[in-house]
C-alpha cells in the first residue's frame, strides 16, 4: 500500500481536491483522503509537497514506427538499393508536383520507412513509446498495418489500443484483405494482455474500396469494435470525391495500387460514408480539416467521435480546424493526438493542449479532461482509467509546482516529474523505469 500526499489533485471528475492524498493498493486507487487524516506508517507515505496530480494522459492516435522518420540510414546494401529505387520511383511518379502537396509528403515519409531495416523500425517504435510515456501518456491508440509491433505493444506497461490499418483498391482485394485481417485480429484477441485492446482502421475514404467499408462496418457493429479512419483531411481527398481523380492517385500508384475511384462523384465525405451506413457512435474520425460546418454538425449529431491532430494537420494537410470549432461540434467528445513528422517532434499532450487553448482559454481543469476522461470514454476504457476515482487503476502524473503557484500553473507546464501506471512508477524526473 502507498499513500501520495499532494497539494492539489485534478480528478477529471467533478471536483478539484486541495490537500488530499491518493491511497493505492495493488495498482488500484482504494481511497482519497484529506492529508490531515493520513495516519499510515511513514514508509508508506510519499510527500509530494506543492504538486498537482492529474490522471494519466491518453494520446488518441500514434504511429510510433515513424518516430525516427528522417533518420533512417540502414547499413544494409539491400536496403540502400531499396531506398535508391523507391526514391527513383517516387521522383518519377510525382514529377512536377509541388512539394507542399499532401500525397507527395506522405510518399516522402513512406519512401524512407520502406527502405529502413527491421531493427531501425523497431528502435523507432520503441523511441516513440518511451518519449510519449515520459510526457505523461499512460494510454495510447497506435495505428499500424504491420503485426510485428504487437508483441512489443502487448508488453508495454500502459494501456493501449492497436488499430490495424486496412487499404484496398478493388472489390476482390477488399474481400481478401477482410478475410485475412479478420482471422489475424481474432487470433491476436486470444493472445493479448488485459491492457491491450484491438480495433480496425479503414485508412481513408480514398484509400479503401466501397466493399471494404461495407465489410468492416458490419463486422465492427456485430462485434462492438471501434473503427477509426482519417477523414476529409486533405484537399487531395476532397478533389478525388468531387472529380473521381486527384493527386491521391499518384500516391496510390507509388504504393502499387490500381486506380481506385469513388462509387459516386460530386458528394461530400460525410455523404460518401453515410450512404454506406458507416457513421455511428462506434466510429472515430481524425482531422476533418476540409469538412464544412454543416458536415461537422452532422457528424456530431450522429455521435461520431473526433481526434484532434493539430501538428499533423499543419505539417501535412495545409489546414486544421481551430480549437473553438472543435469545441463547438465535439464538446466532451474528442481527444488530442501528438502525431508529427518533425525531427524535433514533441510528445507532450499537455503542451499541445495549452498551445491550442491560448485563444479559447478553457479552465485548466476542463482542458485536462480532454487529455484524460474524454478520450478514455471514446476508447471505452473509462471504467479503469481517465480519472482519479476510487476503484480505478492508479494511472496518474505528478507535476511539481513552483513555490507559491497553484494547479493553474499547469497552463505553463509540459512534462510531469513522475508517471505512474497501475501504481507502478514508470518515470521519475525524466528517467524511465521500464524497458522494451
Amino acid at each position: 500500500m502507498k499513500c501520495y500526499k499532494s497539494k492539489w489533485i485534478l480528478t477529471s471528475e467533478s471536483e478539484i481536491l486541495e490537500d488530499y492524498a491518493i491511497v493505492v493498493d495493488e495498482g488500484k486507487i482504494i481511497d482519497l483522503i484529506p492529508n490531515a487524516e493520513v495516519n499510515f506508517e511513514e514508509k508508506y507515505i510519499k510527500e509530494l509537497g506543492n504538486a498537482v496530480i492529474t490522471p494519466g494522459f491518453v494520446d488518441m492516435l500514434t504511429q510510433f514506427q515513424y518516430t525516427n522518420s528522417g533518420h533512417f540510414n540502414s547499413a544494409s546494401l539491400k536496403n540502400k538499393f531499396k531506398k535508391f529505387f523507391l526514391t527513383l520511383n517516387k521522383n518519377y511518379t510525382f514529377a512536377g508536383v509541388k512539394q507542399d502537396v499532401y500525397s507527395l509528403k506522405w510518399a516522402n515519409i513512406l519512401c524512407g520507412y520502406f527502405s529502413a531495416d527491421r531493427g531501425e523500425k523497431l528502435e523507432s517504435f520503441k523511441s516513440g513509446v518511451i518519449q510519449s510515456v515520459k510526457s505523461g501518456t499512460t494510454c495510447f491508440a497506435q495505428v499500424s498495418r504491420e503485426f510485428k509491433y504487437f508483441d512489443i505493444i502487448n508488453k508495454i506497461p500502459v494501456k493501449k489500443y492497436l488499430f490495424f490499418d486496412a487499404y484496398s483498391d478493388s472489390k476482390e482485394k477488399s474481400k481478401k484483405i477482410f478475410k485475412e485481417l479478420r482471422a489475424k485480429v481474432e487470433e491476436l484477441i486470444y493472445h493479448k494482455g488485459e491492457n491491450t485492446h484491438i480495433g480496425i482502421m479503414l485508412n481513408s475514404v480514398s484509400g479503401a474500396h466501397k466493399k471494404l467499408w461495407e465489410l468492416f462496418s458490419k463486422y465492427c457493429r456485430k462485434h462492438n469494435m471501434l473503427m477509426l479512419t482519417r477523414f476529409a483531411e486533405s484537399r487531395d481527398e476532397i478533389e478525388w470525391l468531387q472529380f473521381g481523380f486527384s493527386d491521391i492517385d499518384l500516391l496510390h500508384k507509388f504504393l502499387g495500387f490500381r486506380k481506385i475511384t469513388p462509387y459516386t462523384k460530386g458528394i461530400s465525405p460525410v455523404e460518401y460514408l453515410d450512404n454506406l451506413k458507416v457513421l455511428t457512435n462506434k466510429v472515430v474520425i481524425a482531422n476533418a480539416n476540409y469538412a464544412d460546418e454543416d458536415e461537422l454538425s452532422e457528424l456530431s449529431q450522429k455521435g461520431v467521435k473526433y481526434i484532434y491532430q493539430p501538428y499533423y494537420s499543419e505539417e501535412f494537410c495545409n489546414k486544421k480546424l481551430d480549437f473553438a470549432t472543435v469545441l463547438k461540434y465535439f464538446s466532451g467528445n474528442f481527444g488530442f493526438s501528438t502525431q508529427s513528422f518533425k525531427e524535433d517532434k514533441d510528445f507532450s499532450l499537455l503542451k499541445l493542449a495549452n498551445r491550442m487553448n491560448e485563444d479559447v482559454k478553457l479552465p485548466i481543469e476542463e482542458l485536462v479532461k480532454y487529455l484524460t476522461i474524454y478520450p478514455a470514454q471514446i476508447l471505452r476504457l473509462d471504467n479503469s482509467t481517465g480519472s482519479i476515482k476510487v476503484g480505478k487503476d492508479a494511472d496518474f502524473n505528478v507535476f511539481i509546482l513552483p513555490e507559491g503557484k497553484d494547479y493553474k500553473e499547469l497552463s505553463n507546464l509540459s512534462m510531469p516529474f513522475a508517471v505512474y501506471s497501475k501504481g507502478k512508477k514508470l518515470v521519475k524526473d525524466g528517467n524511465v523505469r521500464f524497458s522494451l
